[in-house]
């Protein structure tokens, strides 16, 4: 089961043009396009005529037409127009699902269109604020979106599963975390001081010696993931809040289900330094797609011994509290939209 009343990040803006594209979101076929006016729309992928799918079709202004026989549909889902014959049939219409661009990001609300608040749209502002650059990327896993949730919020799988990219001194797995849980949400963080680098991040800041390195995640349900990651030289004050001889960067995870072991994974490294140099662009987004792959190979190795979707028989330890405390959050928040 999903929640439905939120919002999920359908694509990254940039990958919405005139073209129709086709997502199925939560099990359900959707169709996303742009208005004339660029506005972006979203209606269910299936012709109320024919079911044939819609995003098969073309943009014809504000309308998206349907390509198997020509029926036009607004931005609201009612259809406008019927080639064959002047008068649309009574209840001609799709549904239609409420859509926003914040952040960089074409967001949709699945749930009850009357619920959907623009105020529970994420806070993720360095995605599109001129003082950070951003490289945004994507991926289609094949695995259940909690296990990503799960990932990100597990710091100690760092040293053992990203030993070529973000992983720096092996004593790092034993550093401990600390976790909060959030009137909305789950945060979990660690410092480690006097560390050795690890490699993408020792290419980025130039360092030639130890740092203080920080890595603090925040979950937002259902499943949007935010880190504030990096490090500076060691003894400079970052742990007091003086970051000047380090870097940081935010890695935001847009993770939106596709089906109960399919996810659309919507994955950006931000930066906020040598903001015009190309170069480090492509090393942070190689860096951060390398990483990622890691990740999805391992997950979607759980998700085939796991078979389903639930952690029945399995152990936990210390270092799964956030992971806990973040799915039973989001189960007392599907339990109380179900019974509602």
């Amino acid at each position: 089961m999903f929640l439905k009343n939120c919002w999920y990040a359908a694509t990254w803006s940039r990958d919405l043009g005139a073209k129709p594209m086709a997502r199925r979101l939560l099990g359900e076929p959707v169709v996303l396009y742009r208005q004339e006016n660029g506005q972006p729309a979203a209606l269910e992928d299936k012709c109320c005529h024919r079911a044939a799918p819609l995003s098969k079709g073309q943009c014809i202004g504000d309308y998206l037409e349907c390509g198997y026989h020509g029926l036009q549909f607004d931005a609201s889902g009612t259809c406008v127009r019927v080639p064959v014959q002047t008068r649309v049939p009574p209840g001609a219409k799709v549904r239609s699902y409420p859509v926003r661009e914040r952040w960089s990001v074409i967001w949709i609300w699945m749930g009850d269109p009357g619920r959907a608040d623009d105020a529970a749209i994420p806070e993720l502002s360095w995605l599109d604020d001129p003082g950070w650059v951003s490289a945004p990327g994507y991926f289609h896993l094949k695995g259940n979106y909690l296990l990503i949730v799960d990932n990100l919020l597990d710091l100690t799988h760092v040293t053992y599963v990203h030993k070529n990219t973000i992983a720096g001194d092996p004593a790092e797995g034993a550093v401990p975390v600390k976790t909060e849980r959030l009137n909305d949400g789950v945060r979990v963080g660690r410092w480690m001081i006097d560390f050795v680098p690890p490699p993408l991040f020792r290419k980025a800041g130039g360092f030639a010696g130890n740092v203080d390195r920080w890595q603090h995640v925040t979950w937002l349900p259902p499943s949007n993931v935010y880190l504030d990651v990096g490090c500076a030289t060691t003894g400079t004050g970052a742990p007091e809040g003086d970051r000047s001889q380090g870097i940081s960067i935010w890695s935001s995870h847009l993770i939106t289900p596709e089906t109960e072991t399919t996810t659309h994974y919507h994955w950006c490294f931000s930066r906020d330094f040598r903001l015009e140099d190309e170069a480090m662009t492509r090393l942070l987004f190689e860096g951060a797609r390398d990483t990622f792959l890691e990740d999805l190979e391992m997950i979607e190795a759980q998700q085939d011994r796991l078979g389903g979707v639930t952690l029945d028989g399995l152990v936990d330890i210390n270092s799964d509290n956030a992971q806990i405390q973040a799915r039973r959050m989001l189960d007392e928040m599907i339990a109380a939209e179900t019974a509602s």
